[in-house]
Formats: C-alpha cells, structure tokens, sequence
C-alpha cells in the first residue's frame, strides 16, 4: 500500500460512495479551504493500484489534519494501521509540526437525556493509533469544529411525505411549524447576488453570541465550490417581506448538513429556524436522502441546553464520536508558535 495525490475527480468518485463519505472530506471543500488561504491535499490509500481509501488533509501554519476521514474501510485493521503508521511519515517528510486525525466512528448515539442508545467497540482503533505515537485528545463536551464530536441527526427512513415527518416531531416543535407556515414563506437562493441581505441574520446572531461572522466572500466561495450541492435557505414574513432566518446547507449523497444558520432578533415569534427544519425535511424526503444531519452540538444534557432544546423537537439522536488523535512532531517550534499567537492577539485588541 502507498499514499499517492488523486485529481478531484478520482477522489470524489471513491469518497461520494463510502458510506464512511461526509461533508468534510470533499474535493469541494479542498477548493473551499485554498481560497481561505490553507494548505489543501486530496490523498488516497492504494493498494495493487486500487484505491482503498482517501483523505483530505489541510494544512495551516505548519500543522495537518485530517478531519471526519479518512474515508476507508474502518473494519480492515491492516488498512487503518497503515493509515496511522505512514501518515506520521508523511507528516514528517511534508515538515510537519503537529498532526490531528479525527475518524468518522461512532462511539455512542444518545437521548436528549443523554442515556446511551447505543455503544461502539472502537477500542482497537484507540490501540492501533496509541502504538503508532497518537495521544487523543479526550472526551470533549465542548463545541468543537475540528473534532465534531457531538452532532444531532434525524433518520427519515420509512417517511414518506411531510406530513409523517411532522408526526415524528413532539407536540411542541409539531405545533411551531404548523403556525408558523401560516406567517413566514421558506426559498432558496437562485443568485449569489442575494447573499449580502441573506447573510444579515447570521451577523445578528453572531453578535448576540459574541463571536466573528466569515466575511461575505466565504460564502460566495461556498456558493461556487460546492455548485447545487450548497443550499442558502431565507425565510421571510409574508405580511411585509422582512428577512426571520437564514441558513446554507450542504446535501451530500449520505445526508444533508445544516451548516450555518442565523435569525434576526426582532422576528424571533416566528420561529424561522423551524421553518427551515420543515422545508430541510420536505426536501430531503423529495431527493430520497435518508439523513439530515443538523450538525454541531455539544455534550451538555440538559433541558437548559437551548441546542439540544431546540433541535429535540424534531426526536433525532445526538451522535457521540471517538475525538481527535495529536501527534506533536516538533514540540519546541509548537510551544513557541503558541506564545508567537498568543502575542500577536494581545497586540491585535
């Protein structure tokens, strides 16, 4: 076996039909992350000159990961100890200072109170990368978005219109979406010329939250890297036309991703979020996919969690997964990177 580059079309054609692809490892997300100024490598597994497995790595500021891959056969030991054996190699002979690989496993699926559905035996994974020199990162409870090691999802297996779906829902989200149809119209996006309005009511969320919105651009460029495959969603009040909510996601053959999302304060009452839930499902069950993935969570259980509150209504399960594994190549440039950083944001405020 042996790492080899693969042109956008190879790797997609293998990643797009794993079971194990996701939003996270794709050629459109390699184009993504080149025009925000990483480092963006489309890498493959070959085997006889088959592939058996790919991955995309970004990299920054001397580090390397790999995030939600790589795309292979996880139960093929001999493949995943190759994997964790050749990319410390690989990390070494690129100059490297630190590499992350975060796998696509499950280790449990939970209910909002956070009782365990299901539990996954990944402890030979856990093995096979400690003997390789990986420590991991461990079993996080906060937001993070390298590692994803909370999401929720909804299986829309056996729906078949709308109105199942809403059955699936409680009470109280089934009640929401039904008065708010009454109030708002949910449309995509046909111009990225309408994005400046659109994204208005994700900067207003943000600054609720105190965090930084990506510029414009990052989401033009979404627009064009990821083609039909992105969907920029508003919703807007029928009476006058003002902006409630916005969202883009991303449909993959394995599932549809609410990635980013936002709502305009004033026009809270009118539950926009929801209505896009609504809209999302009706056009998953439309195109046949399976899956919508409502995307980052963290691992607080609890009815205070206004996440979890939220995206409960819809009765999915929140997904728990392994976490990242570090490998720290050149521990002194690391620690002095770090204080280098640290320096230029203390003299940024």
């Amino acid at each position: 076996m042996k790492f080899v580059e693969l042109k956008a079309s190879d790797f997609s054609k293998f990643e797009r039909k794993n079971k194990y692809g996701n939003f996270f490892q794709t050629a459109q997300r390699a184009e993504l992350r080149k025009r925000m100024n990483y480092g963006a490598r489309l890498m493959g597994v070959v085997d006889k000159e088959k592939t058996v497995g790919v991955f995309l790595v970004i990299e920054h500021n001397h580090e390397a990961w790999v995030q939600m891959g790589p795309v292979m056969d996880w139960s093929d030991k001999k493949l995943v100890k190759f994997f964790a054996t050749e990319f410390k190699k690989f990390a070494e002979k690129n100059g490297y200072w630190q590499i992350e690989v975060f796998p696509p496993l499950l280790i449990s699926t939970r209910e909002i109170d956070g009782s365990k559905i299901e539990e996954f035996d990944q402890q030979a994974v856990f093995d096979i990368f400690a003997e390789a020199g990986y420590k991991h990162e461990g079993f996080t409870v906060e937001i993070e978005n390298k590692a994803q090691r909370w999401v929720y999802t909804k299986d829309l297996t056996g729906l078949k219109t709308i109105y199942d779906a809403e059955m699936s829902f409680n009470g109280s989200t089934r009640k929401k979406l039904r008065h708010t149809r009454r109030e708002v119209d949910v449309r995509r996006l046909t111009k990225k010329s309408e994005l400046g309005e659109w994204i208005e009511a994700l900067r207003e969320s943000n600054r609720r939250n105190g965090i930084p919105t990506r510029p414009l651009k990052y989401f033009e460029d979404i627009w064009d890297c990821f083609g039909k495959d992105a969907i920029f969603v508003e919703v807007r009040r029928k009476d006058n036309g003002e902006l409630v909510s916005s969202e883009v996601d991303i449909m993959h053959p394995n599932e549809m991703v609410a990635f980013l999302a936002g709502s305009i304060e004033k026009n809270k009452k009118f539950n926009g979020s929801t209505a896009i839930k609504g809209w999302q499902i009706e056009e998953c069950l439309k195109c046949g996919q399976k899956r919508l993935n409502l995307f980052g969570m963290d691992g607080k259980f609890s009815l205070d969690n206004p996440l979890l509150r939220f995206k409960s209504g819809l009765r999915g399960v929140t997904e728990e997964y392994i976490g990242g594994f570090r490998i720290v190549l050149k521990p002194r440039k690391v620690f002095i990177g770090k204080i280098t950083n640290r320096a230029k944001r203390l003299i940024k405020r």
